[in-house]
């Protein structure tokens, strides 16, 4: 599935990003980005892979739990990402993925590469 995305600088929004459920499907949407914009050297696309997706995990199960729908819906991802937001996203990632919470981001974080 391809989602739109919009892209500046300092800030990347993929849109209805909560149809993307699978990790492999966050890392091929993230790769046609990085394609797509190669050359452009914007500040955004040095946040990892891991990162992003760490983020997006807890997007998408705030979007499943109805949790601010109309924000959740759409991931919009920040550079510089502050710090105590990149220590949150991380230990709620880890979290939803360690307790089974969403079946379909499951991830092992000891086995991720950046």
């Amino acid at each position: 599935m391809k989602l739109n995305y919009t892209i500046s600088d300092d800030i990347l929004s993929i849109h209805e990003s909560w149809q993307i459920n699978s990790l492999r499907g966050m890392a091929l949407t993230l790769q046609r980005i990085r394609s797509e914009q190669a050359g452009t050297e914007r500040p955004i696309l040095r946040r990892t892979d891991r990162n992003i997706i760490e983020e997006w995990i807890v997007h998408n199960f705030f979007y499943d739990l109805h949790v601010l729908r109309a924000h959740t819906r759409t991931v919009d991802l920040e550079y510089p990402q502050r710090w105590y937001f990149r220590i949150a996203y991380h230990i709620v990632a880890t979290f939803i993925a360690t307790a089974g919470l969403r079946h379909h981001c499951r991830l092992d974080c000891r086995g991720w590469s950046e």
